[in-house]
């Protein structure tokens, strides 16, 4: 736990003798919802709200390029959150990025800020010499998604009237450089602590146990959150950023058999012919957690 890098990809949940799936856009319409409730004595609202929480809601929003049709892992099962190879991640995330600016320059921004920083953890993995050199053609693929997401948010900066001649990294300045990047740091952060808790509630694995720079309102010192997982589809957070103790959302999923698949269409045609059903996602101030609540998901 701590050291997952959310690529991205359909995410599966094993819960009993079932996979349950939940795509990448409805996780990230999740991590808007979440994103509406932040806000209390500690913690500040999304700021400017509208165009961050619509960047937090659509930050996923290519990922039906993938999830439309999507494919499975080499052991023959649903491709997994973290399992996501370069050659389906390049393609969603520069979708992700369109789709947002075409809402917002400053919600495309914000996604943009987003995928950039993913591509440096995917770049940044431990290889071995053998995997380095099957995977130059990708990492090439990989710097030009790079720089092309540098040169788009030169220009998003132009139409924000954002300054466009500081030493950034991954698009961003230190905190304390002038207040309007101070808030498009607060803004970048509380996008990566959505997904995450996100991510973490629908997965049937315990993908973090904290979140690290998270920015209770701009210009703040950051802090940690931490997370705690007291069963299926249900999570803790503290210090709590959130406006009510506790959180209830409805995510759709549908359900297959956990098992090999011999291929796409035999995987297809179960994904397919299941029902779209809704779970129950909680997240709740771990201050407020009630006694006996298990040991975590089995």
């Amino acid at each position: 736990m701590g050291s997952a890098v959310p690529l991205a990809g359909m995410i599966r949940h094993r819960l009993g003798d079932d996979f349950v799936l939940i795509t990448q856009h409805d996780h990230a319409q999740l991590s808007g919802k979440l994103a509406e409730c932040v806000g209390n004595s500690s913690f500040s609202p999304p700021t400017p709200y509208q165009e961050t929480v619509d960047g937090i809601s659509l930050h996923d929003c290519g990922w039906p390029l993938h999830d439309e049709r999507p494919t499975l892992n080499p052991q023959g099962q649903p491709l997994h959150v973290l399992e996501s190879p370069m050659s389906v991640a390049i393609p969603v995330w520069g979708e992700s990025v369109r789709g947002a600016t075409a809402i917002h320059p400053y919600s495309g921004l914000l996604v943009s800020l987003h995928v950039l920083a993913l591509s440096a953890l995917a770049e940044s993995r431990d290889q071995s010499a053998h995997e380095r050199h099957r995977d130059a053609r990708e990492l090439f693929d990989l710097n030009k998604f790079q720089h092309k997401q540098v040169e788009h948010q030169q220009n998003l900066r132009k139409s924000l009237d954002l300054r466009t001649d500081l030493p950034l990294r991954l698009g961003l300045s230190p905190r304390g450089t002038g207040a309007r990047e101070d808030l498009l740091l607060f803004g970048y952060h509380l996008l990566k602590a959505m997904d995450r808790i996100s991510l973490d509630v629908c997965s049937g694995e315990d993908l973090f146990e904290t979140i690290e720079e998270v920015y209770p309102r701009p210009g703040a010192d950051p802090l940690t959150l931490r997370l705690g997982h007291p069963g299926h589809f249900a999570l803790t957070v503290t210090p709590w950023p959130f406006n009510v103790r506790s959180l209830s959302f409805q995510v759709p999923a549908r359900r297959v058999k956990a098992q090999k698949y011999a291929g796409e269409v035999e995987f297809h045609r179960d994904y397919f012919d299941a029902p779209i059903e809704s779970i129950t996602v909680s997240v709740r101030d771990a201050s407020a957690e009630p006694v006996g609540t298990g040991a975590g998901r089995q």
